[in-house]
């Protein structure tokens, strides 16, 4: 085969004229064989030659070798009179552009591999395969690169990113038929998002959380678009709503509950010390929850006991529901009750026995714990491993009754997938409190509306929770209603905001991999302009 098919294609006219094999690099000489040139100013054709002079690229390595070309370059007089560009350069379509120092095809590779990793992990990675290139040559490659024009997009799905959670946000847009970023935002605000979507006359859906700037922006931006709702976002505020009631629900059904189905104790040997679980109703969080109570009292709202005692408003409104601090629920069977008997062994057999020898011991017997886990098991039920053991005497511990968080969980999920424990949970909590009862009829009732795709029986649904008498879940009706429409579509239509959820991830990626030192055009590019 010709040598320059192997570099260039047979329809190029350049011809190879020698090659030089060094130790690290591979040197090819090319001259060209074009026989007329076009003025880049007239565009007329000129066949008078004014010179030569050697232009030198960086191209695409060669057998594991670094390649570099040096390219034997004409100059050509303008025949044109009235153009101002009396001598001009030999131009090339394909492989060789003005002041560039790489071929076209590497610079191609290089703007790919940049996109995808950065700078200085992109240089390392170009250092590993004999492209010697640094970041700045790599990041400039980006920040030169244009971004596409707007293109004319029929679904688009919108969420909002964090430069700095709780501080900074921005917008990121995504077509939903590709699921690619097609654009990103400097800040969530709603004149934002408007002058975006108003150059989208043939935009039909649009896909959102339930923030409300989003909202407005899409009714005025793209009012010929219908909108829907996150359907994941749904479920979380339907499982917030049913975590409040819970929590209100919680002590009355502890007391009430907890001794008929507390699991039978775990069987420890007398002679290892049992200890009484220390509650988090004791110490910093129950004063904090007195004073609380004692602010309420008083008739403080919620945004000024959350200043004075610097809680988040979330926590107060919480504790606000509640008569009675929710204690930290435990479980009372761990991994360590498994070799109960083994460590007294051990401990009879040797009274210096060091605690990390104990736990290679355990290790090798099947114990999946690190050595922290082990030490923190100790010493929660009193055992002192060393020369000073000893075995204080305890009183047998007792857990608490149930998680609110755990148990509105477990109504949300399908109950097809409850094991036979959890759903002995449901119904111990459903025969003690007629509120949970309904609750649990209303939320299957919402997920069947969501799976089936039943969009049309929502509103029949509301006016059940409405008439319900559970506050929570009232409140979460009522939020509904508010935004009613792009709530039916969300549950009748096919479309959601996963897309969007995704590329919000990969948008996370790509800033940590940047540590935070990037401009926010350089991220903005590093999305859109990203190959598949």
């Amino acid at each position: 085969m010709n040598l320059a098919n192997l570099i260039f294609s047979s329809a190029d006219v350049f011809k190879i004229i020698s090659v030089d094999n060094q130790t690290d690099q591979i040197n090819i000489y090319v001259q060209s064989r074009q026989k007329i040139c076009l003025c880049p100013n007239c565009c007329e054709p000129s066949t008078k030659l004014h010179s030569y002079y050697t232009r030198k690229f960086n191209d695409l390595p060669t057998f594991g070798k670094s390649c570099r070309i040096f390219l034997k370059s004409r100059k050509y007089h303008c025949l044109t009179d009235e153009c101002p560009l009396k001598i001009f350069t030999e131009r090339y379509e394909n492989h060789f552009q003005p002041c560039k120092r790489t071929t076209k095809r590497l610079e191609d590779k290089l703007f790919n591999t940049a996109l995808e990793l950065g700078g200085k992990p992109a240089e390392r990675i170009c250092c590993h395969f004999s492209i010697p290139v640094s970041d700045t040559t790599l990041l400039r490659l980006i920040n030169r690169a244009p971004l596409p024009a707007p293109g004319v997009f029929t679904a688009i799905g919108v969420d909002d990113w964090a430069y700095k959670k709780r501080e900074r946000y921005g917008s990121i847009l995504v077509d939903l038929t590709t699921r690619r970023v097609v654009d990103l935002l400097p800040d969530r605000e709603e004149e934002s998002l408007i002058t975006w979507l108003e150059k989208q006359p043939k935009l039909e859906v649009i896909t959102r959380d339930r923030y409300g700037k989003y909202k407005r922006a899409a009714t005025k931006g793209a009012p010929q678009a219908i909108q829907v709702t996150d359907r994941w976002h749904l479920l979380k505020n339907l499982g917030e709503a049913l975590t409040k009631m819970m929590t209100r629900e919680y002590a009355r059904l502890t007391r009430s509950l907890a001794p008929r189905i507390e699991e039978s104790p775990v069987e420890i040997p007398e002679e290892l010390p049992i200890r009484e679980k220390e509650l988090a109703t004791t110490g910093i969080i129950r004063r904090r929850f007195d004073e609380m109570k004692k602010l309420q009292a008083e008739g403080l709202s919620i945004k000024a006991i959350a200043r004075q005692l610097g809680m988040h408003r979330e926590t107060v409104r919480k504790y606000m529901l509640t008569e009675n601090l929710v204690r930290k629920s435990y479980k009372d069977r761990g991994m360590i009750e498994n070799y109960f008997n083994y460590i007294k062994k051990r401990m009879e057999e040797d009274d210096g026995l060091y605690l990390k020898t104990l736990w290679s011991e355990l290790r090798h017997m099947g114990y999946p714990g690190g050595y922290s886990t082990l030490s923190e098991a100790l010493a929660y039920y009193g055992i002192r491993i060393g020369k000073k053991a000893r075995n204080p005497k305890t009183q047998q511990h007792s857990g608490s009754f149930f998680k609110p968080s755990n148990a509105a969980m477990l109504f949300l999920t399908s109950e097809n997938r409850l094991t036979a424990t959890q759903k002995k949970l449901i119904d111990k909590l459903c025969k003690s409190s007629c509120g949970l009862e309904r609750a649990l009829v209303l939320v299957r009732d919402f997920r069947n509306l969501m799976e089936n795709k039943l969009g049309n029986q929502l509103q029949g649904w509301i006016e059940n929770v409405l008439h319900s008498g559970i506050s929570e879940m009232a409140t979460f009706a009522n939020g509904l209603l508010r935004d009613y429409q792009s709530i039916e579509n969300a549950i009748r239509l096919p479309w959601s905001n996963g897309p969007v959820e995704g590329n919000v991830n990969k948008l996370k990626t790509i800033k940590r991999q940047m540590y935070g030192r990037a401009s926010f055009d350089l991220l903005r590019k590093r999305l859109v302009l990203k190959p598949t």
